[in-house]
């Protein structure tokens, strides 16, 4: 018999982790308070790509298959681009949460395995405490069961005061009654016949889990702040809009929010007071916060529509696509389009309104650059994103390590010039003159990296790092500077004739 060959060649393989995906910045959100639908305290958002869906959980008359046919009615939308429809919930009223019963969840079992073993049992037994009367199971019979549903079927009828079930590929036992005495216990040993509560993974340490029963509660109303806050932690979405009207302190607190997680958030204004450069006027407060993640919009009628049916368009960019980014100047939406006059026109320029009106009898967005423009917050908030999980993903997919050495930091840079090119190429970058006075590393270089590439990167010196900083395994810090691409909203024609 001939040795191994590994004796003289051993092969090693170095795989990289799993990565992590950028969030999607397409994912957006319409947060409703109805309690006819399947939402709730206890279940917040549900994800839809078509509006059929929406009407059969929430209904035809409801406010949200209305938000939602208007989000889907806007072609494209942000479904089209990748994203997806959340419809979440926020407590505006008092809730009523119904009273709910105890249950043992065993761990996730493989019905072949299980079945070819309990078919051997004749008399298998368990003890499970419920409500405080310990139910003993005895003379289990499972030479018959031919399947997990089979197995569980016998356990039932045994059961006195709960009911055995499959979710999940789990045997869970549940009361039969509700409410804060509804308890149960683990599977034991009655020391007598087969114990099976191992083999179905019923007891302590077996991976499963128990719920014991909670009485009825009425919780109480949340703020339009709580309850965006929750959702935002259960699903991670960069667009949303209330159904609901909040008022002018409600605006100022969510725009506050929006700014700090790097959400968009769409509202409408319908008081001419709206138009106004004047301190009690929320707009203007919110323009003059440099609070650019609330998207204002102005609708003389007050159609809350818009803010969907605007987002919905505005969240459809492809950013690995060529020439995807876009701007939300002269679009249209599947609302219908108000008129107004140039004073009202130009009022909303100032103060930071976008609206939608006609121009030559087409239906046309007028954008608003006061409170910035919405492109270029949603185009910066994803190029961010794609940044920081782009850097993740480097140093966690390397098998060995990136070196505190030029090496490894070009490594770094090298990577950000990559995550950078994907943002020139869909065109939210482009080369240009560099017209800022903030500049760093040797001028001429940074200026014509500006000028061929539309950015710049560069490395802190591994020279002057501080050693506290090296022992901590720090890199010098990467310092970019990106060439805003913009986009043309206007010209001007000058004509000269001559006869």
């Amino acid at each position: 018999m001939s040795i191994s060959i590994n004796n003289v060649v051993t092969v090693t393989l170095l795989q990289g982790g799993a990565l992590a995906m950028a969030d999607n910045p397409n994912v957006v959100t319409i947060i409703t308070s109805e309690q006819q639908g399947p939402l709730s305290t206890s279940g917040r958002y549900r994800i839809y790509s078509e509006s059929a869906s929406v009407a059969a959980d929430f209904g035809t008359a409801s406010a949200a298959y209305d938000f939602a046919l208007s989000f889907f009615g806007t072609s494209p939308n942000a479904t089209n681009a990748g994203g997806f429809l959340v419809i979440g919930y926020w407590r505006g009223t008092e809730e009523e949460v119904l009273a709910t019963a105890a249950s043992l969840n065993g761990a996730q079992l493989s019905e072949a395995t299980i079945v070819g073993a309990l078919q051997q049992v004749a008399d298998g037994t368990l003890t499970v405490e419920v409500d405080g009367t310990p139910e003993a199971l005895t003379g289990l019979d499972f030479q018959s069961a031919t399947s997990l549903s089979a197995i569980v079927a016998v356990i039932d009828t045994a059961l006195i005061g709960a009911t055995a079930t499959i979710n999940d590929q789990r045997v869970v036992i549940t009361s039969d009654t509700t409410g804060a005495l509804s308890t149960i216990t683990f599977a034991t040993d009655p020391n007598t016949g087969t114990f099976i509560g191992q083999t179905l993974a019923l007891t302590t340490g077996s991976g499963g889990f128990l719920i014991q029963g909670a009485a009825s509660a009425t919780l109480t109303a949340e703020t339009k702040l709580a309850g965006i806050t929750e959702l935002f932690s259960q699903v991670k979405f960069r667009g949303a809009m209330f159904i609901d009207n909040p008022t002018d302190s409600e605006s100022k607190d969510l725009a506050e929010w929006g700014q700090a997680n790097d959400v968009l958030q769409y509202d409408v204004f319908d008081s001419p007071s709206n138009l106004l450069v004047d301190p009690s006027n929320v707009v203007w407060d919110i323009k003059l916060s440099s609070l650019t993640n609330y998207r204002m919009l102005y609708s003389n009628t007050g159609n809350r529509k818009l803010a969907v049916s605007y987002m919905a368009r505005a969240h459809t960019v492809n950013f690995r696509a060529e020439n995807s980014a876009l701007t939300m100047h002269l679009k249209e939406l599947s609302v219908a389009a108000e008129e107004y006059t140039q004073t009202q026109v130009n009022q909303a320029q100032t103060v930071g309104l976008d609206i939608y009106t006609t121009i030559k009898l087409t239906p046309a967005i007028l954008t608003s650059g006061a409170n910035a423009f919405t492109d270029e917050r949603y185009n910066l908030i994803a190029y961010v994103d794609f940044l920081q999980i782009d850097m993740y993903n480097l140093l966690k997919q390397t098998s060995t390590k990136i070196p505190q050495t030029t090496r490894g930091v070009n490594q770094l840079i090298d990577q950000a010039e990559k995550t950078t090119i994907q943002f020139v190429r869909a065109g939210v970058f482009a080369p240009g003159t560099w017209s800022s006075p903030d500049t760093f590393g040797d001028l001429d270089t940074f200026k014509r990296g500006i000028a061929n590439n539309g950015f710049y990167w560069l490395a802190g010196s591994l020279a002057a790092q501080a050693q506290n900083s090296r022992e901590a395994r720090e890199s010098p810090v990467l310092q970019g500077a990106v060439k805003m691409a913009g986009a043309i909203h206007s010209v001007d024609l000058i004509v000269v004739v001559n006869r």
